[in-house]
């Protein structure tokens, strides 16, 4: 089943995207599952899951921009892989100078680079968020969309009021700068009302709660309170559930079909571009 896509600058990307997390060994669980995720995510393992993603109708993954993950990717497309990357900067403490790492990302051909949302939000915490700014030009001078991620709604909204030059949002469901490890339902209500408010795409992250999530249900709601021009990128891990990535694949498709059937869906972008100042 075909799962529909959003414009993300001249690109078209699925509505469900993979995400890499568990590539890298983030579990958002515990030291020991994390080790868990590192034992299984072998180079071998990482491109079967992107293949039968593919195989599956996802077209992009988002995942963080390791050496590791760049690498594979690199060995997934010389074996004929396709699938479009979404890069996410590393946090603040993993390189010396982002503009510089910033050219190394661009070597491996992602279509688009967001700024990490754990730094974005200690920027703005800080009040140096303006310092964002050379940066995105910088990753809009190596010609890849540009986007900036974040845990906060506020900060999505001042982002958005303030004119940063983005062609994307990625936020989380849940608010893991302020909570970490905590999910709680009113993140999840602040989250949908910003996404809801600001008419650019947006990437929602988090959506399963790192697993916390009964699938079906989080992206029914998910996908009732962002907008048809939105995006949720869904961490997948099948060591216990091989055949995870493309039942989620089939869920979401079908869930976006029966909203796209309702007699009241927002089948259209139209009817999100307010005033900044609104906000």
């Amino acid at each position: 089943m075909k799962i529909p896509t959003i414009s993300i600058a001249s690109h078209r990307v699925t509505r469900l995207i993979i995400g890499g997390n568990p590539y890298s060994g983030i579990s958002h669980r515990s030291p020991a599952a994390s080790k868990t995720m590192e034992d299984y995510y072998t180079t071998h393992q990482i491109m079967a899951d992107l293949a039968q993603a593919e195989q599956s109708g996802i077209n992009t993954v988002l995942a963080r921009a390791d050496r590791h993950i760049m690498r594979t990717l690199n060995e997934y497309r010389n074996a004929g892989g396709t699938i479009q990357w979404i890069a996410q900067t590393p946090k603040a403490t993993e390189y010396a100078a982002l503009d510089d790492y910033l050219q190394i990302i661009a070597r491996y051909k992602p279509i688009a680079i967001y700024h990490h949302g754990g730094t974005t939000d200690t920027l703005y915490a800080e009040g140096r968020l303006d310092s964002l700014r050379d940066i995105l030009v910088c990753i809009r001078e190596l010609g890849c969309a540009v986007g900036i991620g974040t845990h906060e709604p506020q900060v999505l909204k001042h982002c958005y009021v303030e004119g940063y030059d983005v062609d994307f949002y990625v936020c989380a469901l849940y608010n893991h700068t302020r909570h970490r490890e905590l999910y709680l339902p009113d993140d999840r209500c602040a989250a949908f009302t910003a996404i809801k408010a600001i008419p650019v795409p947006i990437i929602a992250i988090k959506v399963l709660a790192a697993g916390r999530n009964a699938p079906r249900e989080a992206f029914q709601l998910a996908l009732k309170n962002i907008k048809p021009t939105d995006a949720m990128a869904v961490g997948m891990y099948t060591q216990f559930q091989p055949e995870q990535v493309c039942q989620n694949a089939r869920t979401v498709a079908q869930l976006i079909r029966k909203l796209e059937n309702e007699p009241n869906c927002r089948t259209r972008s139209h009817g999100y571009a307010g005033s900044r100042r609104s906000l």
